[in-house]
């Protein structure tokens, strides 16, 4: 119907050759007023994100991966919700996926270490090796000062084909790995979706964080104690159980 004009439309109605249609005819092409009234619809109720909106209009597929990225979307905005942290997690820009890099972890913007250790301790035990982990870690490779998100490997125990590096290998070899926030906040969609743990046999280097005199932080699951243990060890620190997790940001 889109090759005719909106004349001619008219004149096949009265002759009775087409039926009355709610059909838009917009640039040759035909949207029916009910397709538009599901599209808004679909928008309003969060079951179209604006990553779908924005594949489209890039003429990609919006549901190639969209389906799981949305799943995952939903669960972090639940998550938040649960514990009143105020993010549009729509509006966070997700970086382009690789290959084997699945799960994604949204960082929200103005969160602190402290606060989600609180958050955690709600549902398990936390021990630190510093309570205050606000002065204790001092600077990071990413900052959260705006909301983000990076994908990391999907798998309960941290990289092994990065095991006995230590962070300053790392980070000439560019490898960049998580910071301890997000591989805390890794733990909290973990045990949400699993009611388990990551890291209950090797250690997460969290090779993007440093504490005033250079350490890393180090997290994994006391299997022993039953409880998330966060210490550190010197930058120059490896072992084959101290592994990081690489992200892609």
């Amino acid at each position: 119907m889109g090759e005719y004009s909106p004349g001619h439309i008219r004149t096949l109605k009265r002759k009775g050759q087409i039926m009355a249609t709610n059909e838009v005819v917009v640039a040759g092409s035909t949207i029916s007023a009910s397709q538009m009234k599901d599209l808004w619809r679909q928008i309003g109720d969060g079951s179209l994100t604006n990553h779908h909106i924005q594949a489209l209009l890039e003429h990609r597929d919006p549901f190639t991966i969209s389906m799981d990225v949305a799943s995952q979307i939903g669960r972090w905005r639940q998550l938040f919700a649960e514990v009143d942290i105020q993010i549009d997690v729509d509006s966070v820009q997700i970086p382009d996926r690789r290959p084997g890099f699945d799960r994604l972890i949204v960082v929200p913007s103005g969160l602190t270490l402290n606060r989600l250790v609180e958050i955690l301790r709600q549902k398990f035990t936390v021990w630190l090796w510093a309570e205050d982990l606000d002065s204790a870690v001092v600077n990071n490779d990413r900052s959260n000062t705006q909301a983000y998100a990076i994908w990391v490997r999907d798998r309960i125990e941290a990289d092994e084909e990065l095991k006995n590096l230590s962070a300053v290998m790392l980070a000439k070899q560019g490898v960049r790995g998580q910071t301890l926030m997000e591989r805390l906040l890794h733990e909290w969609v973990y045990f949400s979706r699993t009611r388990q743990h990551l890291d209950v046999k090797n250690v997460t280097l969290c090779s993007a964080s440093r504490d005033s005199d250079g350490g890393v932080p180090r997290v994994y699951w006391g299997t022993g104690d039953r409880r998330l243990q966060v210490n550190w060890c010197g930058a120059g620190g490896r072992d084959d159980d101290l592994r990081p997790r690489a992200v892609v940001s």
